[in-house]
């Protein structure tokens, strides 16, 4: 597995320079081509000059000033007019009479600008015209005059909208590249999370993110170091464990044998007394050696064996190993179904251990005389399998940590031969068939209720 090594790449800020690079060069030639643009419609009269008006107004004055009467014809284009006596009676012109007297108002007060207009005023013979004005670019044409804003302003509007769309080009340009160079960055930490850790990184050409991959490099050799020994070691756990288990089982027998063969002899009260202790106890002893043995293959076993398993037969074989277990104790045994499948998918001796631990907690759970329900239930592309005692019922704490490995909970519920791995290991066993197992009380009985939900089929 190669290991990526610091290289002389690019600083992450020069990629961030050469985004404002291109940013300023593309504004540049946006400019130079905005100012080519308005030259072209300049020469070619597309667009008038601003002095245009100011220029045709000096070659009508002499015109407008020996006229007889002053027409809208003698008035040069982008010109507005009004014509005055000379004592202020507005007599003709194009202007509105509000717009008029303002310009009366500028021509008293010899104003030659406002705000918004400029103002030429040409005396007559008993009459004074007042032409108004801009200085500003124009369109030649009247029909692009009224649809298009001036061309001074429609520079600035093409400038930004330019401008805002370079900007968002070279970014997504820039983005997607940058996202190319961090996507090998991200597929490793999404291998690392799946504890996936065969992979390299390849250099991006990018030194922070190259350092970020060299630190991601070194955390994940440790953390393979770390799960290998983890693995080793819970592996040696387990074969120590099972090969404990297994070396228990002979003296056990041999303690038991001779237990059993003890009771066939003459003894007193007190030693029958211990030698019922001694063989209870060994029972005891036994039954988790048992435990731990299946603990130990079912942690090490990988569900690879699933089959189809018949409903039908698959409930009676529990209803009749529910009914061995509850002899000893009376219970009431009661097995309903609804809506089941033909069968189901799942690795069969597995799922039936976990199902008759279910069953073997709820038998210890139950009182001389109580019941006992199995519930199985199809529902789509789900089957619900629902333990139910006549027992105390779970406190809040078993609720909980019922499942977990060891768990002997609270000392009301439990039996002096509960050892705490029924439930654990139905749980391992449901999740690796990719169901979910439930804990929770009857609302009739008051006993305890344990559901274990898994899919039809994978």
């Amino acid at each position: 597995m190669e290991t990526i090594k610091p290289t002389k790449g690019t600083r992450l800020h020069t990629f961030f320079l050469r985004y404002l690079l291109f940013l300023s060069l593309g504004t540049i030639l946006l400019v130079a081509l905005l100012l080519g643009l308005t030259l072209f419609a300049l020469s070619t009269n597309i667009v008038l000059p601003a002095n245009y008006a100011e220029t045709q107004i000096s070659l009508s004055r002499d015109r407008i000033a020996s006229s007889s009467s002053v027409t809208a014809d003698m008035i040069p284009d982008l010109v507005d007019y009004a014509v005055f006596s000379k004592e202020g009676k507005f007599l003709a012109g194009n202007l509105s009479n509000k717009e008029a007297f303002k310009a009366w108002d500028a021509m008293k007060k010899k104003h030659s600008q406002s705000i918004t207009h400029f103002y030429s005023f040409i005396e007559r013979e008993n009459e004074i015209c007042i032409l108004r004005y801009d200085l500003v670019p124009q369109y030649r044409s009247a029909i692009m005059r009224k649809y298009l804003p001036n061309p001074q302003l429609l520079d600035i509007l093409l400038f930004i909208i330019g401008v805002i769309t370079l900007a968002t080009v070279l970014a997504i340009h820039f983005g997607r590249k940058l996202k190319k160079k961090m996507f090998s960055l991200q597929e490793a930490i999404e291998k690392i999370q799946n504890q996936n850790l065969d992979f390299s990184i390849n250099p991006t050409g990018i030194r922070e993110i190259d350092d970020i991959s060299i630190s991601l490099e070194q955390m994940k050799r440790a953390l393979n170091n770390s799960l290998k020994q983890q693995w080793e070691l819970e592996q040696a756990r387990r074969e120590q464990i099972s090969a404990l288990a297994h070396d228990l089982k002979t003296p056990l027998t041999i303690i038991r044998g001779n237990a059993e063969l003890l009771q066939d002899t003459v003894q007193d009260e007190t030693q029958r007394e211990y030698n019922d202790y001694i063989l209870k106890n060994t029972i005891e002893i036994e039954k988790f050696t048992r435990q731990l043995i299946d603990l130990s293959k079912m942690e090490q076993k990988i569900v690879s064996e699933k089959v189809n398993v018949e409903m039908d037969a698959f409930i009676l074989q529990l209803e009749h190993q529910m009914k061995a277990l509850s002899l000893e104790k009376c219970l009431e045994v009661i097995v309903e179904k609804n809506n089941l499948p033909a069968s189901i998918f799942v690795d069969k001796e597995l799922f039936y251990r976990a199902m008759l631990n279910l069953i073997v907690n709820a038998v210890e759970h139950t009182p001389n005389r109580g019941n006992i329900i199995l519930f199985v239930k199809g529902e789509m592309i789900f089957v619900h399998f629902t333990v139910v005692d006549s027992g105390a019922g779970f406190s809040a704490k078993d609720l909980k940590e019922a499942t977990k490995q060891f768990y002997r909970g609270d000392p009301s519920r439990n039996s002096a031969n509960h050892h705490g791995m029924g439930l654990y290991i139905a749980q391992s066993i449901i999740s690796k068939h990719g169901g979910t197992l439930t804990l929770e009380n009857d609302s009739m009985s008051g006993g305890g209720k344990v559901t274990i939900t898994i899919p039809i089929y994978p």
